[in-house]
């Protein structure tokens, strides 16, 4: 039995601020499959690298208390050993990844463990079989979509085959069937295997029959609270689509677009207009080519087929005059950022906006505390929370303005509250300024509601969803 235990934990980043916890003890429960809750920005991140060992060695410091994995301090244990017992999934995949392939990334994180080879070989076919993705074994790891890379980054924690998994937002870039698939698997992974599973997740749908604790991480960080598993919502969010409105007059527009990443043909002979002051959602099962077409449409990576702007192929704009039309809000919100700290970010985007009388320093403002990012200006960008870097992220890319704005994933790590305050800011500069806005996201709870209309990207087709179905294609 491996029991891991945080006691009187008081962690900082920064002599000069608050502790992220204060005297915080928590103790998992041998087994169990619970499931953490609490708001952007709270420490969830922070209390799993503290769990798996890697805080306060790779960050902050350790003001008091210790975690003990059987009751030694976690410290003391060397990583191979640790790694064994305790594994972890960041919220970015990206940042799991060391090798070239998929196939390289599994038998490195497996070689770490000093593990001999032949068990090595055995534990990698197991493992993407079991997860169906055999297919994927020789794939590029930088070809993959942002939820493709998050199923073989948690491929990797798995067959690493450690007693306890702590899973960070696992699913923001995961479809919905792959999304409830995964539970599937980590439940038996729990029930056949006797492991131990703790997911930090703001999306509540699905846990309903799958995980046996809740908890919620408080405001304050003091505690930790066990509440009850009634909290969970019974029934997963509705698949229906999204009714479109009267679309209006777009001024983006392509005809016969398709798009292709190297042999593998994602969209073919696509026409559609690109409402304004309308909000669209791109859906899409993971890997069918809806961050590509975002590409695309910035000019980022190759298409064939015509694109315009008021009529005006986009050719015949320079790029840095179309990066000023067609904006772009990326799945890694560190991707985005070009200044060290918050307040210059939105500063810079601010003297850049392309709607100053819009994006006035009271209206900034407000969007900030609407935000609830008014106490992290003065911090670094990279080491806020991945719910507050979203959050970052997309106010810049709003107060910039383009006329086309393209929002790949905005919402990963946000809870439901940040969640909602994003999506009136969206809605609000959307009509305010007619822009032209397209969203890509997985999670549908709280979102539908706000959209306009619904494009599925599906078998290299790209239709506009509602009653009976409009294809944009034809």
């Amino acid at each position: 039995m491996t029991v891991l235990n945080a006691q009187q934990l008081t962690f900082s980043y920064d002599d000069q601020k608050p502790a992220v916890f204060e005297k915080l003890d928590f103790k998992i429960e041998n087994g169990t499959f619970g499931l953490l809750t609490g708001a952007s920005g709270c420490g969830k991140s922070t209390l799993f690298k503290l769990l798996a060992g890697l805080y306060p060695q790779y960050g902050g410091q350790l003001l008091s208390g210790q975690v003990t994995l059987n009751d030694q301090n976690i410290a003391e244990i060397v990583p191979f050993a640790r790694a064994r017992k305790v594994a972890m999934l960041f919220q970015n995949p990206s940042r799991q990844f060391a090798m070239r392939t998929v196939q390289e990334q599994l038998q490195f994180a497996l070689e770490n463990l000093q593990l001999n080879p032949l068990k090595i070989k055995q534990r990698i076919t197991a493992t993407l079989v079991e997860l169906g993705l055999e297919d994927f074994r020789s794939r590029n790891l930088s070809t993959l979509s942002g939820g493709e890379q998050q199923r073989i980054a948690l491929a990797t924690i798995l067959a690493m085959d450690s007693d306890i998994i702590l899973l960070d937002e696992p699913f923001a870039n995961v479809d919905p069937a792959g999304r409830q698939q995964l539970l599937l698997d980590l439940k038996r992974l729990q029930q056949y295997h006797q492991k131990t599973i703790l997911i930090a997740d703001h999306d509540p749908s699905g846990y309903a029959k799958i995980a046996d604790r809740l908890y919620h991480l408080g405001p304050h960080a003091h505690q930790i609270e066990e509440l009850s598993l009634t909290k969970l919502p019974l029934k997963n969010i509705s698949m229906t689509a999204v009714k479109p409105k009267s679309l209006n007059l777009g001024k983006l527009t392509w005809r016969q677009l398709a798009v292709a990443v190297n042999s593998r043909k994602l969209l073919t002979n696509s026409d559609f207009d690109l409402p304004i002051g309308q909000l669209g959602l791109l859906s899409g099962a993971n890997g069918t080519g809806k961050s590509t077409l975002f590409a695309a449409l910035c000019r980022q990576h190759h298409y064939q087929g015509t694109l315009t702007f008021q009529k005006k192929e986009a050719e015949k704009f320079k790029l840095k005059k179309w990066a000023k039309i067609v904006g772009i809000v990326f799945q890694n919100s560190s991707d985005q950022f070009i200044t060290l700290k918050a307040a210059d970010e939105i500063a810079l985007s601010a003297k850049a906006s392309q709607h100053p009388e819009y994006w006035t320093n009271n209206h900034i403002k407000q969007a900030i505390a609407n935000l609830n990012l008014t106490n992290v200006l003065d911090q670094v960008c990279y080491q806020l929370s991945g719910g507050q870097q979203k959050k970052l992220q997309l106010l810049s890319m709003l107060i910039m303005s383009p006329s086309v704005l393209l929002l790949d994933e905005p919402f990963a790590g946000l809870d439901i509250d940040s969640l909602a305050a994003a999506l009136a800011l969206i809605k609000e500069t959307v009509q305010s300024l007619q822009l032209s806005v397209l969203l890509i996201s997985h999670q549908r709870l709280g979102v539908v509601d706000s959209i306009d209309y619904e494009l599925r990207l599906e078998q290299q087709r790209l239709t506009l969803l509602g009653k009976g179905g409009v294809t944009a294609s034809d």
